[in-house]
């Protein structure tokens, strides 16, 4: 008798492995392999892999386009520089997704209706350009819209538009409008009363009425203030009060008169200094910057120079190097007379000049004051003679210099044959020809970054624009719209 034999399950595998590489070869032999990936959906295949342009007036060779095949679209998200024009036609280079390349390859100008038919020949990118390629087999077509982008809107230029009025029909002697408890509060003097309203800050023309009480007689209301979610205010008599929720006003016990409110500096977490008040009192007829905490614990520190406005002035809040600061600019000092100087603090009770006397803004009382853009702006404002103004002086170094005008090239005139350019100073910022010049303007900077511009007047002793205004840089609106 035979002895049977063993089969190792070692040669099992082996064989079966064998069998199942057999019938994947045979299934990708039926299939096609390769040459159908390769070859025959390739011969149709007219899509376009890559994309760029090159000329001789631009660098161009850092431009990346972007090829959106689902909509045949070729453009640059990121677009030319506002002004941008080429004189000269540029190249334009292809690449394609099939290994094959194309049969054929046209290109027809949306500016003059011409057709080019050679990659080597220039074309006019002017207006959006279509691409027609024929894939290998000659027949399966795909045509593209390439556009070349190109910023439409200067971006370092900024648009106001009136945004409405505040309150129809009404007619009010002062206004202060702050940011308050997620919401635009403002308060108002109408008919020698004081008035309260509040807006939500997506319906900033919707206002409602709220009750005011405790509010005090002869308040001076540019100078309101917040300190940790309380609004404080100061009356000629130089008497603090205060109001959690902006509606129930009591009065603060202060050691010392307080002849104005500054406005109020946030904790300092690296000094450890307490959030406060920012002031200047009358300590024994001597006129001293001092600092009150929410539990009125009064600070003194130096003299107040004779330069430092006390009236009139505008604020802003800003964080430089981690520590916050505060600013007021413009206004009117101890001897009346009106200032065009910056001044900045840490603490609140030690201030120094900010601004260079000649690189400075015009002197002027009533200002908008804001830090936008990275930069202090100094809005409009009444000057010595008593005339409202309608500029804008910014400074890109806070608060050092200010500048308003930049030369520009003048454009001439069509029978102006001179060959000499000619330049004329222009305001960088420049206001609508509709803006009303205006000083005593609240301003409040939105989610959106718009400037906003809340009343204004164009005396001292007139009544309030019952308008809102609004501005913004274009490139800061890049996005949001």
């Amino acid at each position: 008798m035979h002895a049977k034999k063993k089969i190792s399950m070692g040669k099992i595998k082996f064989f079966g492995l064998l069998f199942i590489g057999g019938l994947l070869s045979l299934l990708s032999s039926c299939l096609g392999g390769d040459k159908y990936e390769t070859e025959e959906w390739n011969y149709a295949n007219a899509q376009i892999s890559s994309f760029s342009l090159e000329s001789d007036e631009f660098n161009l060779s850092e431009l990346k386009f972007t090829i959106d095949q689902l909509n045949s679209k070729i453009y640059n998200k990121d677009s030319l520089p506002y002004g941008t024009v080429f004189e000269q036609k540029v190249i334009a280079t292809v690449g394609f997704d099939s290994p094959f390349g194309a049969s054929s390859l046209f290109f027809i100008e949306t500016s003059t209706g011409d057709t080019v038919k050679s990659v080597a020949d220039s074309i006019d990118f002017s207006e959006p350009v279509m691409i027609t390629v024929y894939a290998y087999d000659g027949r399966t077509a795909k045509i593209y819209e390439a556009s070349l982008n190109i910023h439409q809107v200067d971006p370092n230029e900024m648009v106001w538009e009136q945004f409405g009025e505040i309150l129809p029909g009404k007619i009010f002697q002062e206004i202060k409008t702050l940011f308050f408890d997620d919401s635009y509060f403002m308060y108002v003097v109408e008919n020698d009363e004081y008035q309260l309203f509040r807006s939500d800050v997506a319906g900033i023309n919707n206002w409602e009425r709220l009750s005011l009480t405790g509010f005090p007689e002869h308040a001076i209301l540019s100078q309101l203030a917040e300190l940790e979610q309380t609004l404080y205010t100061v009356t000629e008599a130089g008497d603090i009060y205060y109001a959690d929720d902006g509606q129930d006003w009591m009065p603060a016990e202060c050691e010392f008169p307080v002849k104005s409110l500054l406005g109020s500096l946030p904790a300092d977490t690296i000094s450890g200094r307490d959030a406060v008040l920012c002031c200047i009192a009358d300590i024994e007829g001597l006129l001293r910057f001092i600092t009150i905490d929410k539990q009125l614990n009064c600070t003194q520190g130096q003299a107040v120079p004779v330069e430092f406005p006390l009236s009139g002035f505008g604020r802003l809040n800003y964080e430089t190097r981690y520590y916050p600061r505060l600013v007021v600019a413009s206004g009117r000092d101890s001897k009346n007379n009106l200032s065009n100087m910056a001044w900045v603090t840490m603490n609140g009770v030690i201030w120094a000049p900010l601004s260079n006397p000649d690189a400075t803004f015009t002197f002027r009382e009533g200002a908008a004051i804001a830090y936008y853009a990275n930069s202090f702006f100094v809005i409009g404002g009444i000057n010595e003679y008593g005339k409202a103004l309608n500029d804008i002086y910014f400074s890109i170094d806070q608060g050092f210099t200010w500048n308003h005008e930049m030369y520009v090239l003048k454009e001439k005139e069509e029978d102006d044959s001179s060959e000499e350019d000619e330049y004329v100073l222009q305001p960088i910022f420049p206001m609508p020809d509709d803006y009303e010049p205006r000083g005593f303007a609240s301003v409040i900077i939105d989610k959106d970054d718009y400037l906003l511009l809340f009343g204004g007047k164009a005396k001292k002793d007139t009544n309030i624009w019952n308008e809102i205004w609004r501005g913004r840089i274009n490139y800061l609106g890049f996005g949001k719209e």
